[in-house]
């Protein structure tokens, strides 16, 4: 099926963008269609913490304008993105998922926020986060597995681009907050490494884990929304990040077939046998490309100094902003900051040193193997709303800082999708994307 024969809420951001360059497709058409789409179907997903049609108009006769006077479009124009609501908008308001901060509107976006605008994006929503983008559900609801949780903290994000909502949307990742979403509603999701897409404008929770990934329904999607938010700042280290080149590198066949590894990691034995079964039957369709490889037992760790990172550092960002607010907050955030409170320096320390040799200790690996396949997930997604889901799987990534991929290959007997994680070198992440392009091919 062509891009013009697709229906409009089905268009992704590189098929908009050349429909828009070509003239086949009016841009006020399209946000009038994707309006009305919106008014249908976000009432029953409610993926959006904020969505006003009077601010999407206002961006669109901008966009518009600049169409008129024959000006060379940028690279997602008119391309509608959902922000995850952690993530500061100075139309939008931005509450964090935390009831005390209803209506905190900020003056100016967030940096990644800026960059999307100067590509031309439409910035079309607040997708809803869990409170304070920690564990404590939301009201989306999964579009692809009715029911069942659409997992968090960037729960809106996932489920606005499964629903149609949006062709592509923005996240964060402090443990498996992207990749664990996407793997639950059946979308591509993208964390690029560690570092290359600066955090100003977002609400901090643990600053030497927070990472900012991107949601798209095709793995070139995501390519060239991450290219946008890739680069232009300096790190605190005083290394200046540049932009890369996704999206080209990205749509180039690899120079040779791919080669991937096979890691069971030390959860294997948590995974839901159905899940197991379904990576078993992968594996073995990847054979002639594919080994499986073991990890030093010593990774196993990088899941205690994980969590010693992340609470002592969410303590951190947010325990006066809750103290100042009498304390509300749910109880797994507030247990969370407890436990924070209670960590000691040294073990805080002994953590964060390992934090910054964690992705060396896999260099290896990948000078073998263009990347490592592990499942997304545990399992599917766990029927209800009342938890998000188990973030283990994204653990041992997140906490190395190593770019991931959530790739929806699989699904259970009972049809609900199954994420095929896979994860790159550091600063490898377009060999990532076109490798995993290879295999979205390779596996049709």
């Amino acid at each position: 099926m062509t891009a013009e024969q697709q229906p409009v809420h089905a268009l992704g951001a590189e098929d908009l963008v050349a429909l828009f360059r070509q003239g086949s497709l009016s841009l006020l058409d399209y946000v009038a269609t994707m309006l009305a789409y919106t008014r249908a179907v976000e009432p029953e997903v409610q993926a959006f913490a904020h969505h006003d049609a009077n601010i999407v108009a206002l961006q669109t006769e901008r966009l518009d304008a600049l169409r008129n006077v024959g000006a060379p479009l940028p690279p997602l124009f008119g391309v509608p993105v959902a922000i995850k609501d952690n993530i500061d908008t100075c139309d939008y308001p931005t509450e964090w998922g935390y009831l005390p901060a209803s209506g905190r509107t900020p003056s100016v976006d967030a940096f990644l926020v800026h960059k999307l605008r100067q590509a031309g994006a439409l910035v079309w929503a607040k997708s809803r986060c869990t409170e304070l983008a920690y564990m404590q559900p939301t009201v989306t609801k999964n579009p692809r597995a009715p029911g069942h949780t659409p997992g968090g903290s960037s729960s809106g994000s996932a489920a606005a681009v499964a629903a149609g909502l949006v062709p592509v949307a923005v996240g964060t990742q402090t443990n498996g907050s992207v990749i664990r979403p996407a793997s639950f509603c059946g979308v591509v999701g993208f964390k690029p490494s560690r570092g290359l897409i600066f955090n100003g404008g977002i609400l901090k929770g643990a600053p030497s884990l927070d990472q900012v990934g991107v949601f798209a329904r095709t793995v070139p999607d995501a390519a060239a929304v991450a290219e946008v938010l890739i680069g232009g700042h300096q790190q605190a280290s005083g290394q200046l990040i540049f932009p890369m080149q996704l999206a080209a590198i990205c749509a180039e066949e690899p120079p040779l077939p791919p080669k991937f590894m096979f890691v069971k990691t030390p959860m294997w034995e948590r995974v839901d046998p159905g899940a197991r079964e379904a990576f078993e039957a992968l594996a073995d369709e990847l054979k002639d490309c594919m080994v499986e490889v073991e990890l030093p037992p010593s990774v196993a760790n990088a899941l205690v100094w994980h969590k010693t990172i992340m609470e002592a550092e969410m303590h951190a960002s947010l325990q006066r902003l809750v103290a100042d607010n009498a304390n509300q907050a749910s109880p797994p955030t507030l247990d969370m900051l407890a436990r924070g409170a209670q960590l000691l320096a040294a073990d805080y320390l002994t953590a964060n040193e390992r934090l910054q040799a964690a992705a060396a200790g896999f260099d290896e690996f990948f000078e073998h193997f263009d990347a490592i396949l592990t499942p997304a997930t545990l399992g599917a997604a766990p029927s209800g709303l009342t938890s998000t889901g188990d973030p283990v799987m994204s653990t041992l990534w997140t906490f190395a800082g190593l770019p991931c991929l959530s790739l929806p290959l699989l699904q259970t007997e009972a049809g609900l999708p199954l994420g095929v994680q896979l994860v790159g070198g550091l600063r490898n992440d377009a060999r990532l994307l076109r490798t995993a392009r290879w295999l979205v091919k390779r596996l049709g």
